[in-house]
């Protein structure tokens, strides 16, 4: 029951025996005896995030009572899972155990991406998301772009954010994995996938690009360049996605728990600085 021989044993085994009987022998019939376990720090809306060693390989395993407000993203990870197992770790069981539903993934060995200015792994997320805005959204995806932010549009054209493209609305450096074999991208919590324009992964993107601490301009000079899908999309489109974005954020910021306040502040004055420089081209 050893594990495979490029897997060293997990560190901090710990919180197996704290699941739930019932939960743990569902995982346990689909992949084998969890023969050590270990929180994963990443993510927000599963309650329960575990890299488990089973016999031969390492497992992810993501899980939430049934009747938390977050349990419906895990069905709908589910449901898109086929449609994004080219680009993300391939779903391998899923199901429902003493009032728990869980998701058990293929585990990545990799890191979170660097977004910083002048990082290798902007590159590599161009790549994977140029890969994304050719693939069509299928029924999981329900969050039209237009409709999701209709109470922030007053005065906008949200029309033109509209499409029939799946967008991962929520491309933060920790969804964004580089995998340790050869450093390419796979793309992590497909909680709340989009339907829109193909470029619209791509402003996702930016945001966060900018976030990290390159200046706008400079950020669009280089998504002209790495970005053919956001260099193609129309300018009014664009500034209406920086708009309502920069709206989002505003909203976020004044509405967030205060241990996240610092956080969301921060990212609405990286919007304000994009909107700034959209509005002055």
């Amino acid at each position: 029951m050893a594990l495979a021989p490029d897997l060293p044993g997990l560190a901090a085994p710990t919180g197996w025996s704290g699941v739930p009987q019932q939960l743990r022998a569902a995982v346990e019939a689909a992949v084998g005896p969890v023969l050590a376990a270990a929180e994963v720090p990443v993510g927000r809306t599963a309650r329960l995030r575990l890299a488990l060693d089973v016999p031969g390989r390492r497992v992810f395993l993501k899980a939430t009572p049934v009747s938390h407000r977050h349990a419906p993203t895990l069905d709908v990870e589910a449901d898109l899972a086929p449609a994004v197992r080219t680009l993300s770790p391939r779903l391998l069981h899923h199901g429902t155990a003493d009032g728990w539903r869980w998701l058990l993934f293929e585990h990545v060995p990799g890191r979170s991406a660097d977004l910083s200015p002048g990082s290798a792994d902007l590159e590599a997320a161009a790549r994977a998301l140029g890969h994304l805005a050719h693939l069509s959204a299928p029924d999981a995806a329900v969050l039209r772009a237009e409709e999701r932010w209709a109470h922030l549009g007053a005065g906008l054209d949200l029309g033109l954010l509209a499409g029939d493209r799946l967008v991962h609305t929520d491309l933060n450096p920790g969804n964004i994995l580089i995998r340790r074999s050869d450093g390419s991208v796979v793309l992590l919590d497909w909680a709340r996938p989009g339907r829109g324009a193909g470029w619209l992964s791509s402003g996702f993107l930016l945001a966060q690009i900018i976030d990290a601490g390159t200046r706008p301009a400079d950020a669009e000079a280089w998504a002209l360049r790495a970005l053919p899908t956001w260099a193609a999309a129309p300018a009014v489109a664009a500034d209406t996605f920086v708009a309502v974005l920069t709206r989002r954020r505003a909203e976020q910021a004044a509405t967030c728990l205060p241990g996240r306040r610092t956080e969301r502040e921060g990212q609405l004055r990286t919007a304000m600085a994009w909107r700034r420089r959209r509005t002055r081209t």
